[in-house]
Order: structure tokens, then sequence, then C-alpha cells
């Protein structure tokens, strides 16, 4: 089992709840990897949360954006990103089956949440390194 440090991308005042279910859902066992959870967890000051992201994905190996309702238009989200394109890391998104919402401009791929899925994306990407 392989060990990935995957950074999530969510809208942090409305999908916090999708981050959760993520990682739960990741260290459940039905992952070939052994996820550990790179994002950030709190609420940072303005001026210091872009760095504290800019950094975590930087020492990532993977980020996943989650999608929700109004995640393509989320600026945090975008800015999280644009860093990941700057930093040349492998980027997807992903949203439930039976949601409609808008991909994110720039993140790669989406996906259906679904685990096999994810979990083949995340072993295509690390094999891309």
């Amino acid at each position: 089992m392989s060990k990935v440090r995957i950074f999530v991308s969510f809208e942090f005042d409305k999908d916090k709840k999708l981050r959760g279910d993520f990682y739960s859902q990741a260290n459940r066992g039905d992952s070939h990897h052994y996820i550990f959870d790179s994002s950030l967890r709190e609420d940072y000051p303005k001026e210091k949360w872009l760095d504290e992201a800019r950094a975590l994905i930087r020492r990532g190996d993977i980020v996943v954006v989650l999608v929700g309702q109004d995640t393509h238009s989320a600026p945090g989200v975008e800015k999280e990103v644009t860093v990941t394109r700057q930093l040349k890391k492998p980027i997807f998104q992903i949203r439930n089956q039976r949601a409609t919402w808008s991909k994110v401009r720039g993140a790669g791929e989406l996906i259906d949440w679904e685990w096999n899925k994810i979990d083949a994306k995340i072993s295509s990407l690390l094999h891309l390194k």
C-alpha cells in the first residue's frame, strides 16, 4: 500500500462535510493507498491562508478538488488551483454522481464520486510522477 499526501481543495465555508466524507471514505480500507490528509484544517487569517495552502500543496503529492454547488466560483479554490498549476502538481476533481454542479476551470479531469474511480485516478497520477 503506497502512501499519498492529498491536499483537498473545497469551498471552506460550505463544503467541510465533503472534505470529511472524502477522508473518512479514503481511510475505510477501500483504497489501495494510505491517504494522508495534507489539506487546510482550520480557517487562517486572510493574509496567511494562501501561504499555508501553498506550503501544503508543495509538500503534497496530489490535489483533489471537491466540487460542491458553488465551488466553481469560490475565489479560494481558484487560487489553490492556480498554485497547484504553478507547482506542476497533479490535480483532478470529483463530485457526487447525482450532482450537475459546474466543474472548476483548470482543475483537471472531473470524475464521479465512486471510490474505485477515485482510487484508480490516484494510482494513475502517482505513476505519472
